[in-house]
C-alpha cells in the first residue's frame, strides 16, 4: 500500500497518479486522504480504474470532491448503460471517504461476486412488471445460449441482504422509481433465487434451428 495523506496534492499530481493506476500496478491500497483533489481530478482518477484490477481501496476522505466527482467514481464501478458496460466496470476497488458513501460497492473479496451482484441488480430492478428484465440480455454481445448457464449458476448467490446498496445506487444512477415489485423483492429473502431462476427460464426463448 501507499500512503500519500496530507501532502497538499491537487490537479498537478492527479494525471501522474491516474497514469500510474491505469498501468495496473501490484498495489492494493492507495491513501489520498487530506489532499486538495476536486471533481475534475476525481473524473481523471475514476477513468484510470477501467484498466485497473489490482487496487482494492482508494481513500479520498477530506478532499474537495463533491457530487460530480463522486458520480464519476460511481459510474466507473457500476456503469448501468448496458449489461456489457456493467460487466466491464471496475469490480475490485472500494472508494472510501465520499458522501453519500459508495464504499459498499465492491465489498466482496472475490471480484466475481461483486460483478454478478451488479448484473443481477440491473436485471431485477430495471423492470416494473417482472423479476428479471430479459430485454436487457439483447444488448449483450454474447449469445443467449452461452450466457444463460452462467446466469442460472449465479442466481443462487444473490440472496444476501448486502445487495441492498447495489439497489439504492442503481436507482440513483438511473433516476428510476421503486414500484410494488421492488418493495416485494426486499421481503422475499430466501425465495429470491427461485424467483430469479423462474424469471430467467420463463423468458428464455430458444433460437429456432434450421435443419
Amino acid at each position: 500500500w501507499i500512503n500519500l495523506e496530507g501532502n497538499g496534492m491537487s490537479s498537478n499530481e492527479s494525471p501522474i497518479i491516474a497514469e500510474f493506476l491505469a498501468s495496473n500496478p501490484p498495489l492494493a491500497s492507495l491513501l489520498l486522504k487530506g489532499n486538495c483533489f476536486d471533481d475534475a481530478d476525481a473524473a481523471l482518477l475514476a477513468d484510470s480504474l477501467s484498466s485497473n484490477t489490482t487496487l482494492k481501496v482508494l481513500d479520498f476522505d477530506e478532499n474537495s470532491i463533491k457530487q460530480e466527482g463522486r458520480l464519476a467514481f460511481l459510474r466507473a464501478m457500476f456503469d448501468v448503460s448496458s449489461l456489457a458496460a456493467c460487466a466491464s466496470s471496475n469490480h475490485t476497488c472500494r472508494i472510501k471517504g465520499l458522501m453519500p458513501r459508495i464504499s459498499d460497492l465492491n465489498n466482496c473479496l472475490q471480484e466475481i461476486y461483486n460483478k454478478w451482484g451488479k448484473i443481477f441488480g440491473m436485471l431485477a430492478f430495471s423492470s416494473e412488471d417482472s423479476f428479471i428484465n430479459m430485454a436487457l440480455l439483447g444488448g449483450v454481445p454474447t449469445s443467449l445460449m452461452s450466457l444463460m448457464p452462467a446466469l442460472l449458476y449465479r442466481a443462487h448467490d444473490q440472496d444476501k441482504e448486502s445487495n441492498s446498496e447495489v439497489t439504492d445506487l442503481y436507482f440513483e444512477l438511473t433516476n428510476a422509481k421503486r414500484c410494488w415489485k421492488h418493495v416485494g423483492w426486499k421481503y422475499m429473502k430466501h425465495t429470491r433465487s427461485l424467483s430469479r431462476v423462474y424469471g430467467l427460464v420463463r423468458g428464455w426463448v430458444v433460437p429456432s434451428m434450421n435443419v
